[in-house]
């Protein structure tokens, strides 16, 4: 047999020449290789979701909460008139029932209510019922730490005061989703629904947009939308707001410190050819035994509650309200005893 053919640089020429080695990142292989549209969508949302998990961006809490500072600082929902008495009664650690009473109310007339609350580790039940008959029930369960469903119901002997409404609320990582339907009807296809979605775009700042589509009757509807957008500091929230029908707001919330809290809010309304402003400005001073809140607005309103925590599970409310532009006035005094 005749020795192979070598040449001064070693190797036959008459011989085959192996396949070359791949140079740099190895081929993909076609069964690696995403096969069809589906297999795309699929590794591009694997790749959009690694890059938001590098990016470690917060959560941005809801759409409807992100005024939620500003109006735990405002006296929105504490100033009232005449007077008023809460109790509560803790029957165990899950269940509570509530009594109040109301009267002397320039607003309203004098009323009786009596509450229950259940707070469970992933359920949450309230009721409420009135002497006017009109009955108020919630409920909240959490499939799970992003997922949880909401229901509320009201009834009412006033015709068109009755209510149902149904919210699912999912909370990502960096997001958050909401739904709502108000009095639906799947017969007849009517009800108010509305969809709101509130995204982190980075680590202080957060954008949102809100649907609202309303349709009372089969031939009659209507969409409005709203959008958010959202800046967090370390000690302060500015937020500014832009509504379908013409109406925009800005606020501005700043925890002074652990005690105190300021905040401001503008709401300037364009729709229908007018041009109407408001600026409001409140603020909440914690004490040791009390608690004062105070507002003032441009139309001439001032209001103001304390609440004195006299012993433990017992406070004092006074509130006072007094609006220049029309000339009047309210006060108000309440207790809230807990045993």
């Amino acid at each position: 047999m005749a020795s192979p053919l070598k040449t001064p640089f070693g190797f036959n020429p008459a011989a085959p020449l192996a396949p070359a080695a791949p140079v740099g990142p190895a081929a993909t292989s076609p069964a690696e290789a995403p096969s069809g549209l589906l297999d795309q969508a699929r590794a591009a949302f694997a790749k959009v979701h690694r890059f938001r998990e590098d990016l470690n961006l917060p959560n941005p809490g809801t759409y409807e909460g992100v005024n939620r500072e500003v109006k735990h600082t405002f006296l929105t929902n504490h100033v009232f008139d005449g007077a008023r008495c809460d109790i509560t009664k803790v029957l165990t650690p899950n269940f509570q029932v509530t009594h109040s009473f109301a009267m002397g109310s320039a607003a309203a007339p004098s009323s009786y209510n009596f509450g229950t609350a259940f707070i469970g580790q992933q359920s949450f039940l309230s009721g409420n019922l009135d002497t006017d008959g009109n009955v108020q029930a919630r409920s909240n369960y959490a499939w799970s730490a992003h997922n949880v469903s909401k229901a509320q119901a009201q009834f009412s002997n006033t015709p068109g005061h009755s209510m149902l409404q149904l919210e699912q609320d999912y909370n990502g990582k960096d997001f958050n989703l909401n739904v709502k339907a108000v009095n639906p009807s799947p017969i007849e296809g009517t009800g108010i629904f509305i969809g709101s979605y509130l995204q982190s775009v980075a680590q202080n700042f957060a954008l949102g947009a809100e649907a609202v589509y309303q349709r009372p009757t089969p031939g009659q509807e209507e969409t409005v939308w709203s959008y958010v957008a959202k800046y967090t500091g370390r000690d302060y929230v500015a937020t500014a707001q832009y509504q379908g029908f013409g109406a925009l707001q800005a606020s501005y919330y700043l925890r002074y410190s652990d005690k105190v809290d300021f905040a401001t809010e503008v709401q300037i309304l364009t729709a229908g050819g007018r041009r109407d402003a408001v600026a409001t400005v409140g603020g909440k001073f914690e004490f040791r035994r009390s608690t004062f809140r105070g507002q003032v607005d441009t139309t001439g309103k001032v209001s103001a509650v304390l609440e004195e925590k006299i012993v433990p599970g017992f406070s004092f409310l006074i509130s006072g309200e007094m609006d220049h532009g029309k000339g009047q006035s309210r006060f108000g005094v309440g207790m809230m005893w807990e045993v």
